[in-house]
């Protein structure tokens, strides 16, 4: 099992009806990521495996300005986990993310490590732990 953070409420595996709770809080964070930094950050996310690959579309929260297919998808480069659609809030309104993510990405010169499939499935033990203690 490889524990991996939370990327705050962006890891939150959850319908889309309860991940639109988020709304009020994605919106305060809107425009505080450095312009500069807006697109690398997104391929950084999207380029990352899929953990947990989920159907379903999802739509923006805030302004209903992007849709996103498997968008409650759970993706990781092996520290941090998130949803699919991170991407899209950070690209469409620059949406601030946790400090300690930002300096692991600079570090990483955002580029996404290679994860074997046999990291991904510790990671995937490590959810699978979780839904076992709820």
């Amino acid at each position: 099992m490889r524990q991996v953070t939370p990327l705050g409420f962006f890891s939150s595996i959850s319908s889309q009806s309860r991940f639109s709770v988020n709304a009020e809080e994605i919106k305060k964070l809107s425009g505080q990521m450095p312009v500069h930094d807006c697109s690398r950050v997104a391929e950084y996310l999207r380029r990352a495996p899929a953990i947990i690959a989920l159907m379903g579309y999802t739509e923006d929260v805030v302004g209903k300005k992007f849709g996103v297919m498997g968008g409650s998808a759970i993706h990781s480069d092996g520290t941090y986990y998130w949803r699919r659609d991170t991407a899209e809030y950070v690209e469409t309104y620059r949406t601030g993310l946790p400090s300690g993510f930002m300096e692991h990405g600079a570090m990483m010169q955002w580029s996404v490590p290679h994860l074997s499939d046999a990291e991904i499935l510790k990671i995937d033990d490590f959810f699978e732990s979780l839904r076992t203690q709820s």
